[in-house]
């Protein structure tokens, strides 16, 4: 039997990436997973080929930074499932700036954030809409799952996707992510405390996590491999998607029953701040 066999999940932010390796292990682990991302997929990517996991996956459409798009799906969820056992808050993301005082319009564009010929409200649209992303959606996600699992039989499993960015020693660059990140790792807390012994609430702090994104984007275009840029990461290499789930299966699984608040890091060792220099590179080379 697996881990989590009959259970129900949500996770956010699944048309790639660090969501799908996330969602690919908790249906390894016997979990129903409704996947979520901004655009409609017509299924949960990478499910295709397996008519079990297909049967036991579906993918939604929701804009997170919109608090009734998130009641509609976790209502849509209830409705056709029955319940919700776990919610994996991955949705999020940053782009680094070399001025956290004067977001370039390249910079905002990539990331996606509100638009402006204007200098200084594209920089704060740029934060905002780093902060909403970051911290405020997943608060609402998680509210508003709570509310469900309150009321059903059991102990859901809440996990948040944080960063080494959110660490105390700072993060230049990432100034207004590493500050929302910060502040995730400080609701997970806050949360473990309020809502025991109904909810856990846990987090995972992500260093480098080797996603298609991140190898044509962040990886320097003379270093495709990266044994320069992880030098200074003791297990020298990125995480791995699967890697990031096989721990969220963990923290949602009876074998993590009396893990709650806790703010795990899953960055191969690395000291705070070692890759801020080599993770803006790609951006001041387009700049």
């Amino acid at each position: 039997m697996g881990a989590l066999d009959g259970k129900i999940a949500i996770v956010t932010g699944t048309s790639r990436g660090v969501g799908v390796g996330i969602a690919h292990e908790l249906l390894r682990a016997g979990a129903t997973v409704i996947g979520c991302s901004r655009s409609q997929l017509d299924a949960l990517p990478g499910t295709e080929a397996d008519p079990d996991w297909a049967q036991r996956s579906a993918q939604m459409a929701c804009d997170q930074g919109d608090y009734r798009a998130i009641d509609a799906l976790v209502s849509e969820v209830v409705a056709t499932y029955g319940r919700i056992d776990i919610l994996v808050n991955n949705a999020g993301g940053t782009v680094p700036t070399p001025n956290v005082g004067d977001v370039p319009a390249l910079v905002s564009k990539i990331q996606g954030a509100p638009r402006s010929d204007d200098d200084f409200e594209r920089t704060v649209l740029f934060h905002s809409f780093a902060i909403q992303m970051n911290l405020i959606s997943p608060m609402w996600f998680a509210i508003r799952v709570y509310r469900q699992m309150r009321e059903q039989d059991g102990t859901g499993s809440i996990v948040n996707i944080s960063s080494g960015a959110g660490h105390p020693a700072g993060s230049p660059t990432l100034v207004s992510y590493g500050a929302a990140k910060s502040g995730l790792n400080h609701m997970t807390r806050s949360l473990a405390e309020e809502w025991g012994p109904r909810v856990r609430v846990n987090c995972l702090a992500l260093g480098p996590t080797m996603t298609d994104n991140f190898r044509s984007f962040v990886l320097p275009k003379d270093d495709p491999d990266g044994a320069e840029y992880f030098r200074d990461v003791p297990l020298k290499r990125a995480g791995e998607p699967a890697e990031v789930g096989r721990a969220c299966v963990f923290l949602c699984s009876g074998a993590a029953d009396f893990i709650n608040g806790t703010t795990i890091e899953i960055d191969g060792g690395m000291l705070p701040g070692v890759l801020y220099e080599a993770g803006l590179k790609t951006i001041t080379d387009l700049l």
